[in-house]
C-alpha cells in the first residue's frame, strides 16, 4: 500500500527511473482498507452454505470431493436454470456430475442436490424448485 504524505513548502524528487513525471498514475494515491471478512461475505456465505448441506445431508456425494467440487455442482445447476435449461436436462447434468466411477447418481438423488443449489447458491430459481 502507498502512502501519500503533502509536504507543504518542501520539495521531494519522486521520480523513478523511466517514468514521465509529468503522466498520470493510474493507481489510487489511497486505499480504503476494507473491513469485510470472508464469514461475512455474502458471497462466500452461500458457497460455504450449499458445501456444508451437501457434506451434512448427502455425504456419500461430498466424500472425496473437496469444497471446490462440491460447490462447482451448484454452480452448473445454477446456471443452467438461469438459462432455462429443461428440467431433465439439468437432472441428467446433476447425475453425471455426481458420478463414481462412472455411474451416475440416482434420480431421486440428483433431484435433491438441485432443490439443495437452489435453497442455498441460487434462491432466484425457487419457482423451478417444483420441477424437481
Amino acid at each position: 500500500m502507498a502512502t501519500v504524505v503533502a509536504l507543504s513548502g518542501c520539495t521531494v524528487d519522486v521520480n523513478v527511473a523511466g517514468e514521465d513525471a509529468a503522466a498520470p498514475t493510474s493507481r489510487p494515491a489511497t486505499v480504503k482498507p476494507t473491513t469485510t471478512t470472508p464469514a461475512a461475505d455474502p458471497e462466500t456465505a452461500v458457497t460455504y452454505a450449499f458445501v456444508s448441506v451437501v457434506r451434512e445431508k448427502l455425504p456419500e456425494l461430498g466424500r472425496g470431493r473437496g469444497d471446490d467440487e462440491v460447490q462447482a455442482m451448484a454452480d452448473v445447476i445454477c446456471n443452467a436454470l438461469a438459462e432455462d435449461a429443461k428440467s431433465e436436462d439439468v437432472v441428467d447434468a446433476t447425475r453425471s456430475m455426481g458420478s463414481r466411477d462412472g455411474v451416475p447418481i440416482d434420480h431421486a438423488t440428483a433431484n435433491e442436490v438441485i432443490k439443495l443449489a437452489i435453497d442455498t447458491s441460487c434462491p432466484g430459481q425457487a419457482p423451478r424448485v417444483t420441477d424437481f
